[in-house]
């Protein structure tokens, strides 16, 4: 030992990483009485190795998913302002950048690893091989400086003779790495390592080394501290790899003649100790087919697996790295290692890390939550987990890994029946894994012999023979639940064969959508706002059945209606047909398309515009999806047949709705921006959902380009007279056309629709009579009657939309299971404010959990909650994330 010994205890450690080997670290400091701090970024707020620290600080939300870890800038200032005494950076984001070290220096903290100056020479590949050649350490063939030009490269490359590696000077994972057998592959694979090492390590430095075929890789973990000590402890095989990443390592790399791993222990100390090193580092090894070593890279930093050195070894490494950041030599009471001698080998140990990766669809990483997991654990076998839980959400973001999976024996055999068994026995469902293809890693022989390779994976296609799990357990339990809910008790009823609507298909049809495609959706709709004529869109096939019955109508009942629709609806503005929950539930729960329920009913409505209700940034779903996908989605909609696009946000967030109506308008159809209403406008108390929230959010949307704007009423909260209010004093302010939508659970919507008409409304939402009231549309019938004769008259005929009715009337009877026990209005709305798609549903949800007499009281917790978050916009998406 040299140098005076100087320890300063830790009193409180940050750590600049997510996931498992974020909680790792926490579980180490918290042994040694440190307190924890960690980092996450707006991806990671529900993530669970927040919870395992004892305080938790977000980094940046403008940076991205992987920006934010690596913004240095707002990590020294959350440690600064958290008074942290050190920072561990964990393994990959900073753990090697010099820049960080520096931070942290500069700052007075800690950082625990080695310094920049060693990262600078041994976390570089070009550095790290000269310093190995002082050192007298072999290296394999090639050159020892980073080549600009691809003709320089082909030049080596013969000298050296191919097969050639290419790998970038800063690279790590298998990134920037790339094999060339010929000298024709070499400029396009130049040219690539290069643009891969710019974009993922910030430098296109590429060198080049002979390329070993099928040889082992193995690794050497070693320990300094600050006083020039350094021990090794043992040696892993890391040779069972995928595309140059690890895929299960083990501990002691047995298969290697003794004398072999003696060289490479001997220049990994030698290495070591030339450069200076300290804290924990691995050396890196290929071995090939004669047994020779060949020196390839150091990573300063702990590693992935070092876990199963931590097995055979009994030593903790990551504790070890922060007590030799806190000054503490190696032979001190605190770490314990006197010397080489006192690191002892004990047993095998296995890793296998259990990713959310599909190995029958090329290892394409899945994501989504997880629905299932049970662990494997047991005798011999420690599980290092960060993101995998019941209820976890796997987010493309990050990488895939859920956990890692220790085993440890007296036997290698011992230990890989104990990995199999811990593996057969981990249940996880709702995200596919790689389960199935690590147990045919371990079982095969070649494996268990310790003679895998590099290639090993590539080389082998009976590894991709996977059995499939048979999840036995959730498809019962899937089968009971659907049976519960979509099965009817007792005899099964009778049901009259269906009879379509008659038609009389010689009568020519001119609807709205051939006048839309005459015109424009600019100049058909001023055509619209100029007219006395009070326009229609019939929601039957959408909004409506919705509302009554769960949105379990079938495209065969809805396309039965289509043709009779098209000609009887040739005077309405349109059909709202398609968009919101019918989408979901097509697939969910009808096993249909609605792509194919479109086409058939674009096919048979071809004078009728079709109307869609697209949630903002939602989409047709409940959380948010990437725009590049909204945007996709609206393109697609349009080719598709849709001609109106009604565009909301569940929070009336206009800021939320602007990419969808942009890209909306480019499609050439019509586009209504909607504002959601909520409270009471008559209400001389109301202070939030006031005449000027409404008039400011509509010249909003209007300037937006929007061609109309609707007032969408979901939980049928607008009275007659506010109706009234309100659409007299928007129809002054704007200079398109208004458009309303309400439900009847109140039994005052026929009386909101016609005190709406007085005041000059446009456009209106009706249902078919037999589809109408209650939770739905106000009667489509019944508005058509009442206006009939007067300026505002419709254009509808009586005997028209009675037969579209007794249609309707008829195949209702097929879904009454799925509806509401609600058997007239119910003035109670105005009090809890449930939007009515959302009072049926909810309703069926508290009769199926077996608490029906419990809806009274849960209708009073649903206002609580209301209140509670400051009285929100009333609508389906929000409510259904509220219960």
């Amino acid at each position: 030992m040299s140098g005076k010994v100087n320890v300063k205890k830790f009193r409180k450690v940050l750590v600049a990483n997510r996931g498992e080997i974020a909680i790792r670290i926490f579980r180490a400091l918290s042994e040694l009485g440190i307190t924890t701090v960690s980092i996450y970024s707006k991806e990671d707020r529900y993530a669970m190795f927040r919870s395992k620290a004892d305080e938790s600080y977000p980094l940046n939300p403008q940076k991205g998913p992987i920006d934010a870890y690596l913004d240095i800038d707002t990590i020294i200032k959350i440690a600064l302002s958290t008074g942290v005494d050190a920072i561990h950076p964990g393994y990959g984001f900073l753990s090697e950048n010099p820049d960080f070290a520096d931070a942290c220096e500069r700052n007075g903290i800690v950082f625990i690893g080695p310094g920049s100056n060693i990262m600078n020479a041994m976390g570089d590949k070009i550095s790290s091989k000269k310093i190995a050649i002082e050192a007298n350490v072999p290296i394999i063939p090639g050159v020892d400086y980073a080549i600009k030009e691809v003709d320089e490269a082909k030049k080596i490359a013969a000298q050296v003779g191919y097969p050639v590696m290419l790998k970038a000077s800063n690279g790590g994972g298998g990134r920037g790495m790339r094999i060339v057998n010929r000298e024709e592959d070499l400029e396009k694979e130049f040219n690539e390592a290069k643009n891969e090492s710019k974009k993922a390590f910030g430098d296109d430095m590429i060198f080049i080394e002979k390329y070993l075929k099928g040889p082992k890789h193995i690794e050497v973990q070693i320990v300094g501290d600050n006083y020039g000590n350094v021990v090794h402890l043992y040696d892993r095989d890391c040779s069972v790899q995928r595309r140059h990443q690890k895929v299960v390592e083990y501990a002691p790399a047995f298969s290697i003649p003794e004398t072999v791993r003696q060289e490479i222990f001997d220049a990994s100390i030698r290495l070591a100790k030339t450069v200076g090193y300290r804290n924990a580092g691995t050396l890196e090894f290929l071995v090939d087919a004669d047994n020779h070593p060949y020196f390839i890279e150091m990573n300063p930093r702990i590693q992935v697996e070092h876990t199963v050195s931590e097995m055979v070894t009994d030593i903790d490494i990551v504790q070890t790295q922060i007590l030799i950041a806190e000054g503490y030599p190696l032979a001190s009471e605190e770490i314990a290692i006197p010397s080489q001698e006192s690191v002892t080998c004990i047993g095998y140990s296995i890793q296998t890390r259990v990713t959310t990766e599909d190995p029958a669809n090329n290892f394409l990483p899945d994501t989504g939550e997880i629905t299932v997991y049970r662990s494997g654990s047991g005798n011999g076998i420690r599980l290092d987990g960060g993101n995998a839980y019941t209820g976890a959400v796997i987010s493309p973001y990050y990488d895939s890994l859920l956990v890692k999976a220790i085993s440890h024996d007296r036997t290698f055999l011992g230990a890989v029946r104990k990995s199999i068994r811990a593996l057969q026995e981990m249940r996880i469902r709702g995200v596919k894994t790689n389960i199935p293809f690590l147990v045919n890693v371990l079982n095969h022989p070649t494996f268990q012999s310790g003679q895998c390779y590099t290639t090993f994976i590539e080389e082998t296609p009976e590894l991709f023979e996977l059995t499939k799990s048979q999840n036995r357990a959730n498809k019962i339990i899937e089968f009971i639940g659907d049976r519960i809910v979509n099965s009817n008790n007792g005899e099964k009823p009778f049901y009259e064969n269906r009879v379509l609507p008659k038609l009389d298909k010689s009568k020519p049809v001119y609807g709205a959508r051939d006048e839309f495609l005459k015109l424009g959706a600019q100049g058909f709709m001023q055509k619209i706002l100029k007219e006395d004529k009070l326009y229609v869109t019939d929601t039957t096939m959408r909004d409506a059945q919705q509302s009554l019955m769960a949105t379990r109508m079938r495209s065969k009942d809805l396309c039965g209606a289509a043709y009779a629709t098209n000609a009887f609806m040739q005077n309405a503005f349109s059909v709202e047909a398609w968009g919101g929950a019918t989408y979901d539930t097509a697939y969910r729960f009808l096993k249909e398309s609605p792509w194919k329920r479109l086409e058939l009913l674009r096919e048979r409505m071809p004078n009728t515009l079709i109307q869609m209700l697209l949630r903002a940034s939602n989409a047709v779903g409940y959380s948010n999806y990437p725009d590049n996908v909204v945007k996709e989605f609206i393109r697609i909609s349009a080719d598709h047949g849709i001609d109106v696009f009604r565009i909301f946000d569940s929070l009336n967030w206009v800021e939320n709705m602007k990419m969808p109506i942009e890209e909306a308008l480019k499609t050439g159809k019509i586009v209504e921006g909607t504002i959601c209403y909520t409270g009471d406008v008559s209400n001389s108390n109301e202070t939030k959902y006031t005449l000027d929230y409404y008039v400011k959010m509509a010249l909003e949307l209007e300037k937006l380009g929007c061609h109309s704007i609707a007032i969408k009423d979901m939980a049928a909260l607008l009275k007659p007279r506010a109706a009234k209010e309100l659409v007299g004093t928007l129809k002054k302010e704007l200079h398109v056309p208004l458009h309303l939508h309400t439900h009847d659970s109140t039994g005052n919507g026929v009386s909101t629709v016609l005190m709406a008409a007085e005041a000059g409304v446009d456009i209106v939402d009706l249902a078919i009579e037999s589809m109408s009231s209650m939770t739905s549309q106000p009667s489509m019938n019944a508005v058509a009657e009442a206006l009939r004769g007067t300026k505002r008259d419709t254009g509808l005929d009586f005997e028209e939309l009675s037969e579209l009715s007794r249609y309707y009337n008829r195949i209702r009877s097929v879904y009454a299971p799925f509806e509401s026990d609600m058997k007239s209005p119910n003035t109670e709305i105005y009090k809890y404010e449930i939007p009515g798609g959302q009072y049926s549903n909810l309703l069926a949800q508290v009769t199926e959990m077996g608490s029906p007499e419990e809806f009274e009281a849960i209708k009073g917790l649903y206002k609580e909650a209301n209140d509670l978050l400051g009285n929100i916009v009333k609508v389906t998406p929000t409510s259904k994330g509220r219960h």
